[in-house]
């Protein structure tokens, strides 16, 4: 694709972005075509009192202007290296159109995996909010912002690699129900797509996990990411939330695969960082090739341990007006357009646009140096490596050290094993069918053999098709760059802008018990607040959340 081909399709996608936005935010689709309508107005499901004008984000530790102090990214910002010409890839619940989002460089290519991909409403959109606020961290980008002057310029929004592209793959729905045969088939497609056109795919984030205690060694999940590390992405993944000091410990899936960067929360305080409670350690047993204990870890530790913490307590991103997220967690309001969130999910987006930035700086890295680097120039906290791993990242630090000679030479996964068993606890109910055992998302037959077989011969994605199963209206070439994509019609108000959720989900799936980090939702929020009585979809969270984000 030519460079001037390459700026024309983007232009078009901020175009979309934009005439979607106005429409979103309460524009008729009428007032909208003729550049009518209101502007961005604050939802009134929302209690909380903060205005734009008396937020400081300067004072608000977990403001991104501070995340980037904190991890000692601004020198980079104040050489140029922004993250330009690198895309990552957020498997999440999709992003929206909000301002920080809508650059013309931003949002590079789209795709629709999840149960939404055929309403027409949703396709594409982040109707839950969650993936948005994971975009935000990683790249968001405030018109006209510039990164070389930002530290004098507080007040406006920029995400870790602000240049950086984003690749929305888009897996959860409104309500986060997503299946963990999405997942794998979102990595597929970013494989297969890493230098589709014109896009760099170098970095991978998954701010998900399931609590499989199925070996790694035959995890399907685990393949996947692999897979991915094969082809030179950096494969960033959240350790999860079910605290560092419970009896069992341990990552989730697939954060505890050793080749990928795995990533646990650290949380800024008046007196510097410390490592909150609800933080994932490393594993506190060793296991078998079966996944069961085989010794305590005082005995002889050998478990999967966290690679780095980053800031992931308290973190002010991007806010979806309308979203299930700002709907029903309004005591996480901060301002229109922020939405305070805490999680090793938020914490894991930091990390994915440190390696943004790195990979700006030296694209030449492979994904096994891009960990080491981070990993060796971190800083202690003084916590133990089960519980910190190595520290804080520094990604200046990580710049300008050489890069070592390293190659990772872990026991490979053969991906045979069970997709019911990679689940673990957590399914998602369709239609009121619990979705389980050998089979898919998208209604086919899991065969283990055949898709290790085509993975391996990069033949996963034949066409529009994965293993065999046609994707539902969930193409990327023509579809996400045309203007059936992010249109007005995406966001009009009857849809889900406004809207209150009854219960019902958009296509009736739901979770039964799901996370995406295994953590359970007692006790959860997104700013402390418990989830006493609270619901999704009518049916209670009995142990689900998105990466176990202890939103608090």
């Amino acid at each position: 694709m030519s460079s001037t081909t390459r700026t024309a399709h983007r232009q078009w996608l901020a175009v979309l972005l934009l005439a979607a936005l106005v429409v979103g935010l309460g524009a008729s689709p009428a007032a909208a075509a003729r550049g009518g309508g209101k502007g961005p107005t604050r939802n009134t499901d929302t209690a909380d009192s903060t205005t734009t004008a008396s937020y400081d984000p300067v004072a608000a530790l977990g403001s991104l202007y501070n995340v980037v102090d904190q991890i000692n990214a601004r020198p980079l910002w104040e050489h140029g290296i922004t993250g330009d010409g690198v895309d990552v890839a957020v498997i999440d619940t999709g992003v929206a159109p909000v301002p920080a989002l809508t650059g013309a460089d931003k949002v590079t290519a789209m795709v629709d995996l999840s149960f939404e991909a055929e309403v027409p409403e949703a396709t594409y959109l982040d109707t839950n909010g969650h993936g948005s606020h994971m975009t935000g961290i990683i790249a968001g980008r405030d018109p006209g912002a510039d990164p070389a002057t930002a530290r004098r310029r507080p007040h406006e929004f920029l995400g870790v690699a602000p240049d950086a592209g984003i690749v929305s793959v888009k897996v959860g729905d409104n309500t986060g129900a997503v299946d963990v045969s999405q997942v794998i088939a979102g990595i597929d497609w970013v494989i297969e797509h890493r230098t589709a056109g014109d896009l760099n795919i170098r970095v991978i984030n998954l701010s998900y996990g399931t609590d499989s205690t199925q070996n790694y060694r035959v995890d399907p999940l685990a393949r996947a990411v692999e897979r991915a590390w094969d082809h030179g992405i950096v494969v960033v993944a959240a350790s999860g939330n079910d605290g560092w000091n419970n009896s069992t410990g341990g990552m989730t899936n697939p954060a505890k695969d050793p080749y990928v960067i795995a990533v646990s929360a650290a949380e800024a305080t008046k007196r510097g960082m410390t490592i909150p409670r609800w933080a994932s350690a490393g594993d506190f047993y060793s296991t078998d090739e079966n996944g069961r204990k085989a010794q305590y870890w005082q005995d002889g530790f050998t478990g999967r341990l966290p690679d780095v913490v980053a800031p992931g307590a308290h973190i002010d991103s991007l806010r979806v007006p309308g979203s299930r997220v700002a709907t029903e967690h309004s005591e996480g309001y901060v301002t229109d357009l922020l939405q305070r969130g805490s999680g090793t999910s938020q914490a894991a987006a930091v990390v994915s646009g440190a390696a943004a930035l790195l990979l700006d700086h030296r694209p030449d890295l492979t994904p096994d140096q891009v960990k080491a680097l981070l990993r060796d120039t971190a800083t202690p906290l003084g916590w133990g490596e089960a519980i910190e791993g190595q520290g804080v990242i520094d990604i200046a630090a990580a710049a300008r050290t050489a890069a070592p000679h390293v190659t990772q030479t872990w026991e490979r996964s053969t991906g045979l094993g069970s997709l019911e068993a990679a689940r673990g606890t957590q399914h998602v109910t369709v239609d009121g069918s619990v979705l389980e055992g050998e089979t898919t998302a998208f209604g086919s037959a899991w065969d283990a053999q055949a898709w290790t077989e085509a993975s391996a011969l990069g033949a996963s994605w034949t066409g529009a098709s994965w293993t065999g199963a046609s994707w539902t209206g969930a193409s990327w070439t023509g579809a996400s760059w045309t203007g059936a994509s992010w249109t007005g019609a995406s966001w009009t108000g009857a849809s889900w802008t406004g809207a209150s959720w009854t219960g019902a989900s958009w296509t009736g799936a739901s979770w039964t018990g799901a996370s995406w980090t295994g953590a359970s939702w007692t006790g959860a929020s997104w700013t402390g607040a418990s989830w006493t009585g609270a619901s999704w979809t009518g049916a209670s969270w009995t142990g689900a959340s998105w990466t176990g984000d202890r939103w608090s």
